[in-house]
């Protein structure tokens, strides 16, 4: 191979391989423009009138979505004896459970309606560092109660291996996740669509007044992380891409135009 064809080889190969990643810098900075999208679009629907029982779908499983990060603001009754421990959930640097209690919700317009039941993430408690088997104390508010929070598509899930076993005896369980087999075997339904992220502590509603009554501490903490749908990650890829591209073409530059003209200057003088 000539010189002049081997430095053709690297033009083109330098010119394809700058190509290609200011092609894929461009792809995440699309990426990331569909994430703001969304995530504007999650800003707008939190700013939004509440959810409230009448607004809830009755099937376990809607055809449209649902307006997730929607404020709700559910009455109901808890069922604290079908609640769910979600285990291996850190929190503020320190490891415990998420409680999910299924929330009934009270009689609203539809009369189809009856009977329906709301999953809710209630918050979060420590793990005991004596004993990891003994299980916290639930704080579980006899009567009505009106729950504030936002709409999540389900409860937090983490990636786990195999199958957990469907649940025996009397709650609360704990779990690394739950899906609607498990909800149909725990609570002999399956929840409506759609879960709660509690946002505070529940207000207990008396039957003979329809204003809440002042929220009171349940010793629940939810430092919940805002949500963000990752549109730094994509910048952050994209920036790589384009600096991959610039150091490409300034190593080209520099050891095809730039480093042979000056050893062609700096060469030994002829005679």
């Amino acid at each position: 191979m000539t010189l002049v064809s081997a430095r053709g080889v690297v033009l083109v190969a330098a010119l394809v391989s700058v190509a290609l990643t200011t092609q894929l810098g461009r792809w995440q900075l699309g990426r990331a423009e569909a994430k703001r999208a969304a995530q504007a679009e999650l800003t707008w629907r939190s700013q939004l009138p509440p959810w409230g029982n009448a607004d809830w779908p009755c099937a376990p499983s809607v055809l449209t979505p649902l307006p997730v990060q929607q404020p709700v603001r559910l009455t109901g009754r808890w069922w604290p004896e079908r609640s769910v421990l979600l285990e291996n959930r850190p929190m503020a640097g320190r490891t415990g459970f998420i409680v999910l209690t299924p929330l009934r919700l009270s009689s609203s317009a539809h009369a189809d309606c009856s009977g329906r039941v709301v999953l809710v993430q209630r918050g979060w408690v420590p793990r005991d560092a004596q004993d990891r088997l003994r299980l916290p104390s639930l704080p579980s508010p006899a009567g009505e109660v009106v729950v504030s929070g936002r709409l999540m598509a389900e409860p937090s899930r983490l990636y786990a291996l195999g199958e957990e076993a469907l649940p025996q005896g009397a709650g609360p369980v704990v779990r690394q996740n739950t899906d609607a087999a498990f909800w149909r075997a725990w609570i002999g339904q399956s929840p409506v669509a759609g879960a709660v992220l509690q946002l505070q502590a529940e207000g207990v509603q008396s039957a003979a007044s329809a204003v809440p009554g002042p929220v009171s501490s349940d010793g629940l903490l939810r430092d919940w992380p805002a949500p963000d749908l990752g549109q730094g990650k994509h910048l952050a890829y994209a920036a790589q891409w384009f600096a991959m591209a610039a150091l490409i073409m300034g190593l080209y530059v520099w050891h095809q135009l730039i480093r042979p003209r000056r050893a062609l200057a700096h060469g030994p003088a002829q005679h």
